[in-house]
């Protein structure tokens, strides 16, 4: 940190602030609309104090639990450090943004019973929605603002009391609620300067939401370094992305965090609309986390906005989770981005990380060149992003399923220890179901040690396990993407359901329909499965075209993938993926004649199942009797390599469909 008082709690922090630098800048918050606000140190300490009276005023005292539904805002701040002044323990969602205002409700409520809440923050026009749907009272800023009230009693903040409960991200499950105490941010935020190497002349910008834990630590961040911070609502991100680097420019920036969809889309949008007057010298550190960090991503931004200042070191990939309060490692400041190539077979068969020779082998996600087939494009080199060595004050170990520490380069289970970690969820906050009994934290996360270095490869929940082999869906991801040529991330979530005709999972990808624009989306499918054929070995592949609006994601974006597997279950369970009536009827047709041609009911078969093996007592033989046989009762030619083709007896509805619908176009 950047002064010699070491505070315990962000209120102390402030405190010192105030009486010591009182005129300093504390936040610039740019609200909605793009109007700005400077607050000095004092001016910030004069908004906490309104907020305490307000919340006395309302009976609302130390321990109690308040839920806030605010956009960032001097209000925000106002109520936010309010609550930390009093000893209230805030938890802080996410504003409802579609309109939606029932359902929200109805999620709001759950999120308060869960946490305890006795009241509910929100801004006036969303009050007046909320106060009616909801069991608890609804107040607003202003019924906070208490102008004439006597200067507060000393903060009941205290180092090992909560500070807040923080959702956590919901990506694999229901979000829970860590309870997050003032030492454990006190500790995060040390860990992060020492890492970053912090200092006086640093200044934060942020646009990040307040209610993910990336945003919300950022001014705690902030006002334990004594250092100024631009504080802008999202929503400015969102309607200009460009907004975010101009305001690290117009400033100074040299701290400014973000996911990585936030370098990606600002890489798309200067490649289209070329930015001018930018200067990013100041910018010293971004760190990147949050999601999957891809190499291409950080490899565009800095070909794109390198020639503004950005200098090579500033890219920092890093790894962090609620349960640790945020950060958990960070990638080294002082050199470039590092990535590990390693043999994508090893990964997959072995569970091993071996690393390859540069240039051996194209890299998962670059698909093959124009006129290549897909097995020119074969990954048998897999990037790993090295999100760098755990934060000072801390321990990281990755190991087996027994808890034994396991050697470099072999993939395990991320556990992390350290005064950053929290003690549990509520409702049972002792932590038995979140540590290891000697206080190791258990993250689900699945990754790799080389010499202290962190390479995280996904969540074990994730993982597609076909015949044995375990998949890492973001390997599986990268490559269609890479195959397909796709500009976006998250366009393709692969997801492992179990085919009880098989006794093993199948692989299921839901596809942004944007891949297939401009193309003929039967051909790029052909693409995909043939490419994961050729070079994964993976056959019956169900590919499901769905609108991104569709893709189910977390209030901070992330894919939320048991909610993608509830997706496609409930497809098959309704037998709808986007087929015409007529695709079903046709369906029913091939199940009528396969069962005539084997001579018994085949009601085991769906759409789903796998062409080649579901039918039972086939052998391969027996199947191109039956192909034969179906091209009779269709009146069709099938292609020689159809068996090949086909993975799934949807994959066969579509190739007949196909077939019918050329002979109806005329010559």
């Amino acid at each position: 940190m950047t002064r010699a008082h070491r505070a315990d709690t962000v209120v102390d922090a402030l405190l010192d602030s105030a009486l010591h630098t009182p005129d300093r800048l504390a936040f610039r918050v740019i609200e909605r609309g793009d109007e700005e606000y400077a607050l000095s140190c004092a001016d910030t300490v004069l908004l906490t104090h309104e907020a305490v009276a307000g919340l006395a005023e309302h009976a609302v005292h130390a321990g109690d639990r308040i839920v806030l539904v605010l956009p960032t805002s001097r209000d925000f701040l106002s109520v936010y450090l309010g609550c930390l002044y009093a000893g209230v323990v805030p938890v802080v969602v996410a504003e409802p943004m579609d309109g939606r205002t029932t359902h929200y409700a109805a999620n709001l409520r759950r999120t308060a019973e869960r946490a305890g809440a006795g009241h509910v923050v929100a801004a006036p026009e969303l009050a007046s929605v909320l106060a009616p749907l909801l069991p608890v009272p609804v107040l607003t800023p202003d019924a906070l603002r208490v102008d004439s009230a006597p200067r507060p009693k000393p903060p009941c903040a205290e180092a090992d009391a909560p500070a807040h409960l923080q959702a956590t991200s919901g990506s694999t499950g229901a979000p829970k609620l860590a309870v997050v105490r003032h030492s454990n941010i006190a500790a995060n935020v040390r860990a992060i300067s020492g890492a970053i190497h912090g200092n006086a002349d640093d200044s934060l910008v942020s646009w990040l939401p307040l209610f993910h834990d990336m945003g919300l630590i950022g001014i705690s961040y902030a006002l334990h370094a004594r250092i100024p911070m631009v504080l802008s609502d999202p929503v400015n991100f969102l309607r200009d992305p460009m907004s975010w680097l101009r305001w690290i420019s117009r400033y100074r920036g040299t701290l400014s965090p973000a996911p990585s969809s936030a370098f990606h889309i600002c890489a798309r949008v200067a490649r289209r609309r070329p930015p001018a007057g930018l200067d990013l010298s100041s910018w010293r550190v971004a760190l990147c986390g949050a999601e999957p960090v891809h190499e291409s991503t950080m490899r565009d931004f800095q070909t794109e906005f390198g020639r503004f200042g950005l200098a090579p070191t500033t890219l920092r990939p890093v790894y962090g989770l609620a349960e640790a309060t945020l950060a958990v490692t960070i990638s080294d400041v002082t050199r470039p981005y590092a990535v590990d190539r390693v043999d994508a077979e090893a990964v997959t068969a072995r569970g091993r990380a071996e690393p390859r020779a540069a240039g051996d082998g194209r890299t998962a996600g670059e698909g093959p060149a124009a006129g290549e087939g897909p097995a020119a494009g074969v990954p048998r080199t897999a990037s790993m992003m090295c999100v760098g060595r755990v934060v000072p004050g801390h321990a990281l170990r990755v190991v087996d399923p027994a808890g034994a520490p396991l050697a470099d380069r072999t993939i395990g289970e991320i556990e992390v220890s350290g005064p950053s970690v929290v003690d549990g969820y509520l409702p049972d906050s002792d932590g038995a179901s979140l540590k290891r009994p000697d206080g190791h934290l258990r993250t689900g996360d699945l990754g790799y040690l080389v010499d202290g270095e962190l390479y995280v490869t996904g969540r074990h929940k994730d993982l597609v396990i076909i015949s044995g082999r375990n998949y890492l869906p973001d390997q599986l991801e990268s490559f269609v993407e890479g195959l397909t040529g796709s500009p976006r991330t998250s366009a393709v979530v692969a997801v492992g359901i179990l085919d009880p005709a098989l006794g093993t999972e199948q692989l299921h990808l839901l596809l942004d329909e944007r891949l297939a624009e401009g193309r003929d989306r039967q051909e790029v499918a052909g693409l995909v499965k043939d490419g994961l054929a050729e070079v994964f070995g993976i056959g019956g592949v169900v590919l499901h075209w769905t609108a991104r609006r569709e893709l189910p994601r977390t209030t901070s974006g992330k894919i939320q993938r048991h909610l993608c597997r509830e997706l496609i279950e409930e497809r098959r369970r309704n037998g709808r993926r986007g087929r015409h009536v007529e695709d079903q009827e046709l369906f029913e047709k091939i199940v009528g004649h396969i069962g005539e041609f084997i001579e018994e009911d085949v009601p085991y078969l769906t759409p789903e199942s796998h062409f080649a093996t579901s039918i039972e007592g086939m052998s391969s033989l027996k199947m191109v009797e039956l192909l034969l046989y179906l091209e009779d009762c269709f009146g069709l030619e099938f292609d020689e390599s159809v068996v090949g083709k086909l993975g799934t007896m949807r994959d066969l509805v579509d190739y007949i469909r196909d077939l019918q619908d050329a002979r109806q176009q005329p010559a």
